[in-house]
C-alpha cells in the first residue's frame, strides 16, 4: 500500500512539474499579423539593452546632431501605407481626387488630425492598439530595425544604397502615386519607406540634442514630424535620416500614412 502511494505521489510531481515546464514556457509575438482591415504587419522587435544612432551628423540642420535613441517596447508597423479603400471602408469616405485617386493607391489629401482620427476609430472598431509610429519608431524600423539599426551598415534609403530599387521618387515616378509593394522592400520585409507617400507621425519634429533618450516622443517644434519623402521628392529628401515638419492641419497629395500596431492579441501569442 506504501509502495503504491509513494508511486502515486511520485507520478503526481513529475506531472506537475511537466504542467509547471509548460506554462513557464514564454510566450513570443509572431513575425507577421495580418488584418482584414489594414492589411499585414511586421514584427519589429527592439533591444532595450542597445541603443542606435537617430538623426545624422552629415544632413541637413534638423537632422544634427546625431544622438543614441533607445527603444524598449517593440510593436508592429505596416507592412504598407494605409490605402485610400482601407481608409474609406473606415472612415465612410474617400478625400482624393483626380489623377491620385485609386483604391489601392496610397491615401493622401488627409491632415495629421485626421489621421489620428482614423488610428483612433479603427483601434475602437477592432479592439486592437492602433496608432501613428513616434518619430523614433519610424525611423528605427526604416533603418530595418535590428537587422540595420544596431549595426555600422546602415542604408541611405530604407533597405538600399539605389534609390531606385526601394522607392517611388522625382527621377522615376513621374510624379504620380503607385500602388504599395512594387520595389523591393527593406531588410525587415516593409515597402515604401522612402518615396511615394510622406509619411505622418504621431508626434512633433522636435529639436534634436546630443544627449541620449529612452523612448523619446517630440512634444515641442513647429509641426508634426512627416517622414520618408514623396512621389515629387528628390533623392536627398527621401533617405531614412530626412525630416519635415508640417502643421497638423496640413492636406496635400503626397503626405499618408503608415499605421503602428502596439501589440497582439493574446490568441495571436506563440510557443
Amino acid at each position: 500500500m506504501k509502495k503504491i502511494l509513494l508511486y502515486t505521489t511520485a507520478c503526481a510531481a513529475i506531472l506537475m512539474g511537466m504542467l509547471s515546464c509548460e506554462k513557464a514556457q514564454p510566450k513570443n509575438w509572431p513575425d507577421t499579423i495580418t488584418t482584414t482591415e489594414v492589411g499585414t504587419f511586421i514584427n519589429v522587435q527592439v533591444d532595450s539593452t542597445q541603443a542606435f544612432w537617430m538623426g545624422s551628423n552629415n544632413g541637413d540642420a534638423n537632422e544634427q546632431p546625431m544622438h543614441k535613441v533607445t527603444l524598449t517596447k517593440s510593436f508592429y508597423i505596416g507592412q504598407l501605407e494605409v490605402t485610400q479603400a482601407q481608409w474609406e471602408a473606415i472612415m465612410g469616405s474617400n478625400p482624393v481626387q483626380g489623377i491620385d485617386k485609386g483604391d489601392s493607391l496610397p491615401i493622401n489629401n488627409i491632415s495629421q488630425t485626421e489621421a489620428v482620427n482614423f488610428a483612433k476609430k479603427l483601434s475602437e472598431l477592432t479592439g486592437r492598439p492602433f496608432r501613428l509610429p513616434n518619430e523614433a519608431e519610424w525611423e528605427f524600423a526604416a533603418m530595418g530595425g535590428k537587422l540595420g539599426a544596431y549595426t555600422a551598415d546602415t542604408y541611405t534609403y530604407s533597405g538600399s544604397e539605389n534609390a531606385e530599387e526601394v522607392a517611388w521618387f522625382s527621377q522615376n515616378s513621374d510624379d504620380e502615386l503607385h500602388r504599395g509593394g512594387l520595389k523591393q522592400p527593406n531588410q525587415l520585409g516593409i515597402y515604401d519607406m522612402s518615396g511615394n507617400v510622406a509619411e505622418w507621425c504621431n508626434d512633433k519634429a522636435a529639436n534634436y540634442t546630443s544627449s541620449a533618450k529612452t523612448n523619446p516622443v517630440g512634444k515641442t517644434g513647429s509641426g508634426y514630424a512627416v517622414r520618408g519623402g514623396g512621389c515629387d521628392s528628390n533623392a536627398d529628401n527621401i533617405r531614412v535620416k530626412a525630416r519635415v515638419a508640417a502643421n497638423q492641419t496640413v492636406k496635400t497629395y503626397n503626405i499618408g500614412i503608415r499605421l503602428l500596431l502596439e501589440a497582439p492579441k493574446d490568441s495571436e501569442l506563440i510557443y
